[in-house]
């Protein structure tokens, strides 16, 4: 009968600090391997020298996205808008009130 109670035991506070830390510690070594591949990239364009040629680049793909943004943003002719705030049944399944 004790078998049975300690499967569905739910997992207590000292096992729950050990999977966060276990994830933080995961984190950081992500984060750290992240870092030094823009060390790696930093160092290729450098050693290209084409470090002008690709500012110039990024600042032309960060114009494209910010106009694809501003695009997006402003309604299509004919494309519905209106909200469904008149239907307040619409989305609310499963919702607790």
């Amino acid at each position: 009968m004790s078998k049975s109670n300690q499967h569905n035991k739910k997992p207590g506070i000292k096992d729950v600090v050990k999977v966060v830390s276990s994830i933080i510690q995961e984190l950081q070594i992500a984060q750290e391997r992240i870092n030094e591949l823009y060390g790696v990239i930093d160092m290729y364009i450098e050693y290209k020298k084409d470090d002008k040629k690709f500012k110039k680049y990024l600042d032309k793909k960060l114009e494209e996205i910010k106009n694809n943004d501003n695009n997006r943003n402003e309604p299509i002719d004919g494309e519905y808008t209106e909200s469904d705030s008149g239907n307040e049944e619409v989305g609310t399944e499963g919702v607790r009130s």
